[in-house]
Formats: structure tokens, C-alpha cells, sequence
């Protein structure tokens, strides 16, 4: 049963970065702070090249921030000049909103992963019971939060893991055709839509339309869709090993063999001589240690053989082949172990306000790479497919 719902539209949806250092003010790298809605945060990315006449690899980021959402984040450019910053909401254009809120400088780029968390700002409706809402939350702080991928990490109508599909088993033209038309009516040969498109999709679009084949057009979309491809891929996998440790009530239990990650990050393999402390460490309310779920790809780190096998087998019903994401292919990647719950960076707030009494606010703030709409799923909040606030009604 539902017990409320997300706001659809950006202003109900609000996330801030939180920096895993700050900024120096010197160095080679100009940091950028922008506030976007509408925008993903590659087409920030994007712009800011162009604004700064660089290339896009001259251009970092910490994190990738829901489109559907007004996000404030950090970038930043190798020898980027502030000035040149002011070409950037004419760049964007209509697509979207970007503000830049301050600059500074550093020493070095910024890369996936260098933050410490993000703080969420969510509107819900229809709450009926605003105690029983915050009394799953205090559960669900003792418990941790489990770390599902969301739906947004598989792209529109999952076109991004039917890419990671296609282009894994050899069908390049298949892929491509999910790339021209996530929702899978274009055909490879049929006339080519019209009209710009950003990022690596557009320059998939543009290869193609100069008569490219299949090859061609994945070559000019660039190793960042090979990326966003291999990682829905990753977390395809994962999601399904989570759901198989929670049906068999793993979740907080090791196996001799399992590997685990600590509080810091650090994995590490469950002894025999340490099965029951490490349990312990493990347990809801205590949380020191959490059971692990791999992104499979080139990495030696697995569990004991029989375990590795068993993930192996409660991951194939993605119909990702984990040989994919190894060696010389091409979408290998390095690989990890992802925790399969993670804490609270803080303890939630849910508060009405005065003014808007229909309106319940939760505030969230939690580790890198945790999903809000995941959170919201696991509290029964129906999260709308489509959060982009309904067209207003036409007047005369």
C-alpha cells in the first residue's frame, strides 16, 4: 500500500552536492559550482567545453545528477577561464536552466567519486501518517538503506542496459538503433531523425547521418557511452544479486568466503575464524561492516569459488554476460564490489510547512552513488515514471 508520493517536477526534487574537499583557489583547474534543471549533468559538461573552447576530456565532474531534479554541482576545466563562462546559458539554450553560483581554482581535476555525499530536498503528497513515515525511517536508519541502482541508471524505457545487450553479444547495429531511438522503433537502414542532439548520442547521430556503419557511429559516441553503457550493465548485476541475498536473508549475514567492505571502503574476505564477529559488525543498528554485490569487469577481487558461482547464477536472468565487461572487450571495465546496504550520512527530517500544509518535506543525505528515488521505494513512495512536472493548461 502507498503511503504518499513524490511530486512530480524539478522544484519537488531538489539535490546538493557535498564536496569531498574544497577547492584551494589556486591551480590549473578552474571549479565551477552550477545549479541545473532539465539538464544531465554530461550536457553540463558538454557545454562548458565549448564555453571554455576545450575539449570535453579538459572537463570533470564528482557525480552525475538527475536530470529531473535542480541540482547544484562541481566542475571543473583544465586551464579554464572564468570570463568565458558567461557564453554558457546561451550554449545550453532551450534545453534546460544553468547558473553558475561561485568559482575557485585547484590543483587537480575533479573525477567521479571525489565527494562525499549528496543532500536531497523531496516534496511528497498524500502522507496520511506523518509518524508512521518517520518510524520506517528511524527502521530503515537501523537497518541501512539498500543500495539498488535506479531506474534512471538504465536509461529511457532501459535503453542504456539494451545497448550494453546488443553491443555485448556483437549486434553493433542493434546497439546503435537503441542509440537513434531509445524506444526501439528505429530500424537500422530507415531515414535518420532530425533535429540536434547533445553528447555522445548526437555524435553517434552525426557519424551516421555522414554515412558511418555501425562501428563508426559507437567509435564517435566516444568512451563516455561506452562507460554509461559497461555501468548499466554492472548495475543490472548487482541489482539482481541484491534481491537474491535479501530473499534468502543475507542481507546483513556473511558467509565464510563472502566479501565484505568496511565503513570505509575497503573490501575485504570473510575468514572462518572471524565469521561471528564479522556477523556481528554486520547486524542492523550496528552497521560497521556490509555485505558486498559485485560490478563485474577485469577485477581478480571475488568471493570463494562457490559463491562467485552462485552470484553468477542469480545474476543470469539479466542476460548481462559477465565476459563482457573483462579483458579486451568492449565494454571492459575495472570492476568492484559495491556495499549492499549503506547508513544515513545523517539522520532524515520530515517537516511540513506552515504555508503549505499538504506539502511533506523529507531531507535526506546520503553516501555517493545511493539513489533518493530507491530510498522512496523501499518507504512504499510511489515515485512517478515520469517526474517532469505536467504541462500547465493553456489559456486564451
Amino acid at each position: 500500500m502507498s503511503r504518499g508520493r513524490l511530486i512530480p517536477g524539478s522544484a519537488w526534487f531538489q539535490v546538493i552536492e557535498e564536496p569531498a574537499y574544497t577547492a584551494s583557489g589556486a591551480g590549473e583547474h578552474l571549479y565551477v559550482e552550477i545549479e541545473k534543471e532539465g539538464l544531465t549533468t554530461d550536457a553540463v559538461a558538454e557545454a562548458l567545453a565549448k564555453a571554455c573552447g576545450k575539449r570535453s576530456r579538459d572537463v570533470g565532474f564528482a557525480g552525475r545528477k538527475d536530470r529531473h531534479a535542480i541540482t547544484r554541482q562541481w566542475f571543473s576545466v583544465h586551464f579554464g577561464e572564468e570570463a568565458r563562462l558567461a557564453a554558457l546559458p546561451e550554449l545550453v539554450g532551450g534545453r534546460g536552466r544553468v547558473a553558475v553560483l561561485s568559482v575557485s581554482r585547484h590543483a587537480n581535476k575533479l573525477r567521479l567519486g571525489h565527494l562525499a555525499g549528496n543532500r536531497f530536498h523531496l516534496g511528497l503528497a498524500d502522507v496520511a501518517d506523518d509518524a508512521e513515515l518517520a518510524a520506517r525511517l528511524a527502521d530503515m536508519a537501523r537497518e541501512g538503506v539498500r543500495n539498488r541502482f535506479g531506474t534512471q541508471r538504465f536509461g529511457v524505457a532501459s535503453a542504456t542496459l539494451g545497448i550494453a545487450r546488443a553491443w555485448g553479444r556483437g549486434d553493433l547495429q542493434g546497439a546503435v538503433e537503441l542509440i537513434v531511438d531509445p524506444e526501439g522503433s528505429w530500424r537500422w537502414g530507415a531515414e535518420l531523425p532530425s533535429g540536434y542532439r547533445a553528447g555522445p548520442e548526437g555524435r553517434a547521430l552525426g557519424a551516421l547521418r555522414q554515412g558511418a556503419a555501425a562501428k563508426g557511429a559507437l567509435a564517435a559516441a566516444g568512451d563516455q557511452l561506452r562507460k554509461l553503457v559497461a555501468s548499466a550493465a554492472q548495475s543490472a548485476v548487482f541489482n539482481a544479486i541484491l534481491d537474491a541475498r535479501v530473499a534468502a536473508g543475507l542481507l546483513h549475514r556473511f558467509r565464510v568466503g563472502d566479501l565484505g567492505i568496511t565503513t570505509r571502503g575497503a573490501p575485504f574476505r570473510v575468514a572462518e575464524g572471524e565469521l561471528d564477529a564479522t556477523n556481528a559488525r554486520a547486524a542492523p543498528g550496528v552497521l560497521d561492516a556490509f555485505t558486498s554485490g559485485p560490478l563485474p569487469g577485469s577485477s581478480r577481487l571475488r568471493p570463494d569459488d562457490a559463491i562467485d558461482a552462485e552470484e553468477r547464477s542469480w545474476a543470469a536472468p539479466t542476460g548481462v554476460d559477465w565476459a563482457w565487461l573483462a579483458g579486451d572487450s568492449p565494454l571492459a571495465s575495472p570492476g568492484e564490489r559495491r556495499p549492499l546496504v549503506v547508513p544515513f550520512r545523517s539522520t532524515p527530517i520530515l517537516a511540513r510547512e506552515a504555508s503549505d500544509a499538504g506539502t511533506l518535506w523529507l531531507d535526506l543525505a546520503l553516501p555517493p552513488g545511493t539513489y533518493a528515488t530507491e530510498v522512496l521505494a523501499q518507504l512504499d513512495i510511489d515515485v512517478p515514471a515520469d517526474r517532469r512536472a505536467a504541462p500547465s493548461a493553456a489559456t486564451d
